[in-house]
């Protein structure tokens, strides 16, 4: 009787030890998952020992991963939108204020509502490709693009608000060249490197087109200060300034260079000059699939 008892006890105590080893993990695990779907999307790497458990808690890990990545590609979203959105609404706000102090002038009227209609269209090619991207389209349709009408229609939109800072804007270089591109993404790269210069830089601005063997090279330059050595080798990088700035434009304009295939470098440091390389258009003018990324 007395064995019968004893072992009885014994199996009570194995049974609450192997209870309590089962059912604090699982405990631990229910409070990972809440935390999970609470938004905290911070992987716990914790291990239990117990095969089947661990498997759970890896799972766990995957998601708070998964989640965590989507998450900062929201955020990441929502703040090159905000960029890339304020560039065309600048252009286009000042194109109304033009209006309305030339209200007495029909002729000017009219040229300006022409430009502020071009500008509300750009808008709508901004927004157009902020969603592909949303979209995960990582694919872009280049195409042969005239050079020259690209550059000339970012300069005439950013002309005014560099002439109200006495500075100059021209072009320079060789005309009629073609190169592979998509319209929107060529423009926004053009318009990111004015701004930039508008910024940070000094003086007038220069774009200057150049042709080469492989490349149609787009060069913008100033002639300010310069960009300080510590900056220049992560310039590109996301959050970097010069001082005052987002930290984004150079960031998404090299992204969309890259999108069409080309890519965006800093070719001098002082005075601050960028340079765009774009394949030479095809001279069949097919359209040409490439695959975005980094460049």
């Amino acid at each position: 009787m007395a064995l019968a008892v004893a072992a009885l006890a014994v199996a009570v105590s194995l049974a609450v030890v192997q209870s309590r080893r089962l059912t604090l993990p699982l405990q631990d695990l229910a409070k990972i998952a809440e935390r999970l779907g609470s938004g905290d999307a911070r992987p716990s790497k914790h291990r239990y020992g117990i095969p089947e458990l661990d498997r759970v808690a890896q799972v766990l890990d995957r998601s708070a991963t998964r989640i965590s990545d989507l998450l900062t590609r929201e955020r990441e979203f929502a703040t090159d939108a905000s960029h890339q959105l304020r560039t065309p609404l600048t252009g286009l706000t000042m194109r109304l204020e033009e209006i309305v102090s030339a209200a007495h002038e029909p002729e000017v009227v009219r040229e300006e509502g022409e430009a502020a209609i071009v500008q509300a269209e750009r808008l709508t090619a901004v927004i157009d490709e902020l969603l592909a991207a949303a979209r995960r389209q990582r694919h872009a349709q280049a195409e042969p693009v005239a050079v020259d009408d690209v550059i000339i229609q970012q300069i005439r939109e950013w002309e005014p608000v560099f002439r109200e800072a006495s500075r100059v804007l021209r072009l320079e270089g060789s005309r009629g060249l073609k190169a592979m591109a998509t319209t929107g993404g060529f423009g926004q790269v053009i318009a990111s490197l004015l701004e930039n210069s508008l910024r940070h830089g000094g003086g007038d601005v220069t774009v200057t087109t150049t042709s080469g063997d492989n490349y149609a090279v787009i060069e913008v330059a100033d002639e300010g200060p310069g960009i300080a050595d510590e900056i220049a080798p992560k310039i590109f990088e996301r959050n970097v300034s010069g001082g005052g700035g987002t930290g984004l434009g150079l960031t998404l304009a090299r992204a969309l260079a890259a999108a069409d295939g080309g890519r965006l470098e800093l070719v001098r440091r002082r005075p601050a000059t960028f340079a765009i390389f774009l394949r030479p258009a095809e001279d069949d003018g097919a359209r040409t699939r490439v695959v975005s990324g980094p460049a």
